[in-house]
């Protein structure tokens, strides 16, 4: 059983044939999958796919989570952070069986300069303390921005954390680990790239109860379709790769992933 804990079939891209698609990662041996939250669009496609698959896909278990992508953040007038979280404090109470997260959302530095951390900090705040009073884990987008992700962290070491597409090595793993008891991170088929060995550094390093598998589709897709788009039905590719690494059977890293989700969402 193959879970894909983090993707966007709610991405423009891939809605238009979100059924063609869950189709095909049922067929590679998929059962639950979660669309990942990123502005309203996304959040409200995301929602819509896991209605719809309850009739339409009974062997699946599709969910989403709710939030806004810290790029978003620069497009996003301060004023308006309280009204957009409130929005997804109402998806989530108009949704609950749908919705099992908040985010993604945190702090993403590669593409933004620092004038705009501060911006991006706050959203990333508010979104954890909605996290806090709703009772659901949060998942993280930090990339080149370990610290300054810490920074808001910190004061949340009570959330079950989702760090997706673990961006950070084995150093940064056990920091996470020490910090935050509920965390969790995903690996996605970046393990499948000659030269990520700082990826799998890390994917060896993290506690077999922490770790889970994502694809981030329709990014990252495995090293065999590079250059290509990435689907759901991939993730098979990140599991292979973790298994080799581990020297475990395929087999034995689904149930110990199925484990882990399951301690994260409650499921």
């Amino acid at each position: 059983m193959l879970i894909d804990a983090h993707t966007h079939l709610n991405l423009e891209d891939l809605f238009i044939d979100w059924k063609t698609h869950l189709t095909d990662f049922q067929t590679a041996g998929g059962k639950i999958l979660v669309n990942a939250g990123a502005h309203t669009d996304y959040n409200q496609n995301g929602i819509r796919i896991a209605q719809e698959a309850k009739k339409l896909f009974p062997k699946l278990t599709v969910k989403a989570t709710v939030g806004f992508h810290p790029e978003d953040a620069r497009n996003i007038a301060t004023s308006d952070f309280w009204t957009l979280i409130n929005e997804l404090e109402q998806q989530y109470l108009q949704n609950p069986d749908e919705v099992i997260a908040i985010g993604e959302c945190g702090i993403d530095l590669h593409r933004t300069d620092n004038a705009n951390l501060a911006h991006q900090q706050e959203l990333f705040r508010l979104h954890a303390e909605l996290a806090r009073k709703l009772q659901l884990p949060l998942v993280i987008h930090s990339r080149d921005a370990f610290e300054e992700t810490l920074e808001i962290l910190k004061a949340f070491p009570d959330l079950k954390l989702y760090f997706h597409c673990r961006g950070y090595g084995a150093e940064e793993v056990q920091i996470v680990e020490e910090l935050f008891p509920k965390v969790r991170l995903g690996f996605t088929n970046i393990l499948t790239y000659p030269n990520a060995h700082s990826t799998r550094a890390a994917f060896l390093a993290v506690k077999k109860a922490k770790r889970l598998m994502e694809t981030d589709a329709p990014f990252l897709p495995p090293q065999a379709f590079r250059g290509k788009r990435n689907y759901p039905a991939y993730v098979k590719y990140a599991y292979a790769s973790g298994a080799e690494l581990l020297g475990i059977a395929e087999e034995a890293l689904e149930q110990q992933i199925e484990e882990n989700f399951s301690a994260l969402c409650s499921l």
